[in-house]
């Protein structure tokens, strides 16, 4: 093969390989749009849901709200109640409509910890939906990729756990199965084995380090 040849038969080769990486090139960013659309339509179909939930949630107090107004035999109690529940639904439409992930996780932290939901030993991700107004599929979902959490029940222990230890520092004359009870811990082992796992030290280790390093018990 004459050297001309070599030329145009390396140009040749050159040109596959750069239309090859070209065409593979192409087709990652195609799936990564592909991809993005995907989770863009996923996220919008969940907001959607939620907002039918709420929507519905909405009505029913106000149809509720409206019968009682209605009777004429309705405690005042109750119209100020129905009130107030229809006011909360529409705060609660107007507050996590448009919430990004974090925004929406920060606010499930206050509402954690202004009804303490967590010490509910029966609470499931059904009945935790319900009561902060958010569909089963979008709370369960933050805690899928969550960098802290391996799921919506591994934040909840820790509510627990943390509210455990506050009760073993304050509540001195308590069990450790009356503080886990309190705590939202369906048995006392389970306590001890999600404050070990968290904490490296049981429950009455926690105590009885707390209790060495309070003021009174040094004075005393």
């Amino acid at each position: 093969m004459t050297g001309p040849q070599l030329l145009i038969t390396a140009i040749i080769v050159i040109l596959v390989i750069a239309f090859t990486i070209t065409v593979v090139l192409q087709n990652v960013t195609a799936k990564g749009i592909i991809s993005s659309n995907s989770k863009l339509v996923e996220n919008q179909n969940t907001l959607l849901e939620q907002n039918k939930m709420l929507t519905e949630r909405l009505k029913e107090s106000e149809e509720a709200l409206e019968k009682a107004q209605q009777r004429g035999d309705a405690a005042p109690d109750e119209v100020m109640m129905l009130r107030e529940q229809t006011r909360q639904h529409r705060e609660h439409i107007r507050q996590t409509a448009d919430m990004t992930d974090a925004e929406l996780l920060a606010w499930i932290d206050q509402q954690m910890e202004e009804t303490r939901l967590y010490t509910d030993s029966d609470l499931t991700l059904k009945t935790m939906s319900r009561a902060l107004g958010l569909t089963q599929k979008r709370l369960g979902g933050l805690f899928k990729n969550h960098p802290k959490y391996s799921s919506l029940g591994d934040y909840i222990n820790e509510k627990r756990v943390l509210e455990g230890c506050r009760l073993l520092r304050e509540e001195t004359n308590w069990t450790i199965e009356a503080v886990g009870a309190a705590a939202g811990f369906g048995g006392r082992r389970t306590f001890q084995t999600e404050v070990k796992r968290r904490l490296g030290i049981t429950p009455l280790q926690y105590r009885q380090s707390a209790l060495c390093a309070s003021p009174s018990h040094r004075q005393g």
